[in-house]
């Protein structure tokens, strides 16, 4: 009796296994269609707020505001930050510093849900910025140049705008957020589209979102492609650079000082995949009162970049050139000094320090 039990059951844990092993592909082709869905209202969203920007200030966005000097300051996803409801990270940039600086990390690193696909979560870079899963074409979005919609003299549905890249990912935040048509969808790491999808979306100039496949003939992107107006090679030249992207995570320490002292002080510090500390940056940030704390679209931080902490940084000094020693008891003053002692210990000493 017992061996016809085992067998009974036997059985029945086979067939729970083969409903279960029938229903994963079913499951698997939701979750794409969630995500496919996904993308096509990010570039919805994304359209509407280029065009809004149009709006406001009759043209496109610059692509990248590069400095004569080679120095790139910021890109075309910074520009329509307002009109994709993030107007606080607007506020809180320092425009007057180049995109990767350390006062503007704390804006650089936050991840924007309109540039990044549902369940696809691949991290940060290794510098901590957020990235994008999306890029421009180089013909509307290049080096300081806007264009205006009349000059899309093709028609803005023959014409497209931006779309999902297969690879080869770069923070949101960088100036350089275009990449070439190419000829063919899902072609390696440089190409557009999603291989999960047998090809990808892309938004036309006038809005609208379509799905090509990665069959679709080389004649139709070509068509995309060269829609006027055509850039030139020097606007739309780009670093050699690639990203490392992965785990990597921001903490956020706030360090101890008077509570009722006018700004409080806290530490950023980047970790890797590992958990070991690759940089840290020393900020201040305005303490609200109770009363400003109830209006919260009106309590923006906006961080004030203080100091990066390298291995060679002497930790107290750099404290001391602040506030923080007024603001602080002698006791609360030499605890943060030792917490920050204890993880520059863990800095890599190839770093440079300032």
């Amino acid at each position: 009796m017992n061996g016809q039990r085992w067998i009974t059951l036997g059985v029945v844990v086979l067939i729970i296994l083969l409903l279960i092993a029938l229903a994963m592909p079913a499951i698997q082709q939701a979750r794409e269609a969630a995500r496919r869905q996904n993308s096509r209202n990010n570039l919805k969203q994304i359209g509407l707020a280029l065009h809004n920007y149009h709006d406001t200030f009759t043209c496109f966005p610059l692509g990248g505001i590069i400095r004569q000097d080679g120095t790139a300051m910021r890109g075309w996803m910074m520009g329509i930050m307002p009109f994709l409801d993030q107007n606080s990270l607007s506020v809180r940039l320092d425009y007057d510093q180049p995109w990767n600086s350390p006062q503007n990390a704390p804006v650089y690193a936050v991840s924007i849900p309109a540039f990044l696909i549902q369940g696809r979560d691949l991290g940060r870079t290794s510098d901590g910025y957020g990235i994008t899963f999306y890029m421009g074409n180089p013909n509307l979005l290049h080096r300081n140049q806007t264009v205006r919609l009349r000059e899309i003299t093709k028609g803005s549905s023959h014409t497209w705008f931006a779309g999902e890249v297969a690879g080869s990912f770069q923070p949101w935040a960088y100036p350089f957020n275009w990449r070439s048509l190419g000829t063919k969808l899902c072609d390696g790491p440089y190409s557009f589209g999603q291989p999960a999808w047998g090809g990808g979306h892309l938004l036309r100039a006038d809005g609208n979102v379509t799905f090509i496949s990665d069959q679709a003939s080389p004649r139709i992107l070509q068509a995309l492609a060269k829609a006027p107006p055509v850039a030139t090679p020097d606007q739309t030249a780009v670093p050699d650079r690639r990203f490392t992207i992965g785990a990597y995570s921001w903490k956020h320490i706030e360090l101890q000082s008077d509570p009722q002292g006018k700004q409080q002080y806290k530490v950023k510090v980047l970790r890797s995949p590992a958990g070991r500390p690759l940089k840290i940056f020393f900020y201040t940030t305005k303490r609200f009162t109770p009363e400003e704390l109830e209006y919260p679209k009106l309590n923006i931080e906006v961080p004030r970049f203080k100091a990066h902490i390298g291995p060679q940084t002497d930790i107290a000094s750099t404290l001391k050139a602040t506030m923080l020693a007024k603001e602080s008891t002698p006791a609360q003053f030499q605890a943060n000094v030792k917490l920050l002692q204890k993880i520059q210990q863990q800095l890599h000493r190839s770093e440079t320090s300032p």
